[in-house]
């Protein structure tokens, strides 16, 4: 099933296919955060949003106001570099080609769990022709 990027239907599979990583579960079990995402280049699309208990994904939709301890955006030629492999979660974040807002010491301490959270993002069948 191909979602098109960035929509209700993509940050849900997302959110689902999180729930299935053991490591990320376990690296976050005494972790509570929301994230929030956009494309920087298209203020035509809607940001959307998850929400992290304990590690696991109790919420994966549009953005609903709620406060954000995190948000992510960047290009859609940057979007698809991280998604796809070609550009490093990390180095995106350090080269700020992937802007972030956000405890950045937060950030660093669960670097691990953010690398496994862009692979996810990546691991979701995508249509960029939005």
């Amino acid at each position: 099933m191909v979602a098109k990027f960035m929509s209700t239907e993509w940050i849900r599979l997302v959110g689902k296919q999180w729930d299935t990583h053991p490591e990320i579960q376990k690296d976050l079990k005494n972790f509570n955060a929301t994230w929030e995402y956009y494309i920087e280049d298209r203020p035509d699309i809607p940001h959307v949003m998850l929400f992290c208990k304990a590690g696991k994904v109790i919420y994966a939709g549009p953005s609903d106001g709620r406060r954000r301890d995190f948000i992510m955006w960047t290009s859609m030629d940057h979007w698809q570099k991280i998604l796809s492999g070609e550009i490093s979660g990390k180095s995106a974040l350090m080269t700020r080609r992937l802007k972030f807002k956000g405890s950045m010491m937060t950030a660093m301490k669960y670097m691990t769990p953010f690398n496994i959270h862009l692979n996810i993002l990546g691991e979701i069948p995508v249509d960029f022709d939005i």
